[in-house]
């Protein structure tokens, strides 16, 4: 009896031919828990350009400062939500270096900026074996790295997160008995020994030259926001009256509107702006206390929200969420305050009397209810609801029917029946209500390689409104 795998059934003799798979598995949101913020402080260190960290970051090394650091407060408060934050360092100029000829290595900073006219590199002899060199890097007083070398092999000096080594025993004149008759690798090996031979026990070489030149965050802008992973952007930060608030929602709209990429954004309330009215804007009325007894302003607690935001799925709500060591909304709003910011699209923090600040309504800045957009569209459970649903939708075309599958009557009951398939599993877990597949028709196009696809469904909302009335008997 034959047997094995099959690739086409084609087999000629009898027998059993068994592929194992696994089945194939829904592909994971990519996007989710991941935020974009717009870097507001000039830290003066790290890559120009997305920096890509979350809590095991080792934050003095990629952005010159602990998380701790006041500058980083709004990264911090987003971390607190998000999984992942792309943060835009907006980080330019100089790095700052050492080139000195009784070393035989050039030293420069990882990134331009003027931390790096705060790094030391020390070389140090063992009193007991000169050849033996231990090299230290020291970002102000702290150690941050440290290598042991021989003189004999400085060329195995390597670069560490704060300074680049570039070995030059190869370009450099013979020093001391050296002869330039010895030539090729040996001359090199010989050239940096002979340097370290005759440095002193201990010398330290300081890097400067290291200059910080602030970018052009709307020059960048367009290209990050356009091209990077990320669901949700936020401001967070940045005062409430700077301009990039509004660059950055005008960007939000045209990605969304024009090139069909549903992100949303989260900004800081500005008294007397003009409405932002839109259900992918979310509008930040108060900042918290903390347990420290810091207070956050609108603008930081801002970064916290959008990375709630940009973690919470489609079934999620933030309405009641709790947020982070908070203590008390600050500052606290009245009834009536609360009511007018919820009328003005505004997401409000709201003190208990547990002793937690939570947000009182996950809503966006709509205000202006049309057919197109009816009151749903001012939740933002329901408005993730259908960014989902319409972005799985786009990719699953793309990758499994576009340029695929024919644009007939079987191609289209081919997408329909996955379309229904993906519903169905929406529905299993409580994100909409179960879709009948007459909801959902996939009809030819105007063009010969168009379809025509119209859905109904109805996004599940969670409690958020108690009425109950109490009979005494």
């Amino acid at each position: 009896m034959a047997g094995g795998i099959w690739t086409a059934q084609n087999k000629r003799r009898p027998g059993a031919y068994i592929n194992t798979k696994g089945a194939p598995q829904a592909q994971p949101d990519t996007d989710l828990g991941r935020t974009l913020l717009i870097g507001s402080a000039d830290l003066g260190w790290g890559p120009s350009g997305v920096v890509e960290v979350d809590n095991t970051t080792d934050f003095k090394a990629v952005l010159g400062a602990e998380l701790s650091d006041t500058r980083l407060i709004p990264l911090r408060e987003t971390l607190k939500g998000a999984l992942t934050v792309l943060y835009l360092n907006q980080n330019g100029g100089e790095k700052a270096k050492v080139e000195d000829a009784k070393l035989p290595w050039n030293l420069t900073a990882k990134y331009a900026g003027t931390v790096g006219n705060t790094l030391t590199v020390t070389v140090e002899k063992d009193p007991d074996d000169e050849t033996l060199i231990t090299v230290k890097t020291l970002l102000g007083t702290s150690l941050v790295d440290e290598q042991v070398v021989r003189t004999t092999t400085a060329s195995g000096l390597e670069s560490n997160k704060y300074v680049d080594v570039v070995f030059t025993g190869d370009a450099t004149e013979p020093v001391g008995e050296v002869a330039a008759s010895d030539g090729g690798a040996d001359f090199s090996a010989k050239a940096g020994q002979a340097k370290l031979d005759v440095l002193a026990v201990s010398t330290s070489y300081q890097l400067a030259g290291g200059t910080t030149k602030t970018s052009d965050v709307t020059e960048m802008l367009n290209d990050v926001l356009a091209t990077e992973n990320y669901n949700v952007v936020t401001t967070a930060g940045f005062a409430a009256d700077n301009n990039i608030h509004s660059l950055v929602v005008a960007a939000v709209k045209r990605l969304r509107d024009e090139e069909g990429y549903k992100i949303r954004t989260v900004v800081p309330v500005m008294e007397g702006a003009s409405k932002y009215d839109h259900e992918a804007i979310s509008v930040v009325n108060n900042g918290v206390e903390l347990v420290d007894g810091s207070i956050l302003t609108a603008t930081q607690a801002a970064g916290w929200f959008a990375g709630a935001a940009s973690a919470a799925d489609a079934g999620t709500s933030l309405t009641y969420t709790a947020y982070p060591d908070a203590i008390a909304a600050a500052p606290k709003r009245t009834n009536e305050q609360t009511v007018n910011a919820l009328n003005a699209g505004q997401v409000v923090f709201t003190t208990l009397r547990n002793g937690s600040a939570v947000v009182e309504q996950d809503i966006n800045s709509l205000v202006t209810l049309t057919e197109d957009k009816p009151a749903a569209f001012q939740k933002n459970r329901v408005v993730r609801t259908l960014d989902t649903i319409a972005t799985n939708t786009m990719e699953t075309f793309q990758s499994q029917f576009l340029g695929k599958i024919n644009n007939d009557s079987t191609g289209r009951s081919l997408f329909k029946t996955d379309r229904v398939s993906y519903l169905k599993s929406l529905s299993d877990n409580a994100v909409i209500q179960p879709v009948d597949a007459v909801d959902l028709n996939v009809e030819p196009g105007e063009d010969r390689d168009a379809i025509l696809v119209t859905l109904g469904v109805t996004p599940i909302d969670a409690m958020e409104k108690l009425y109950m009335t109490i009979f005494v008997n």
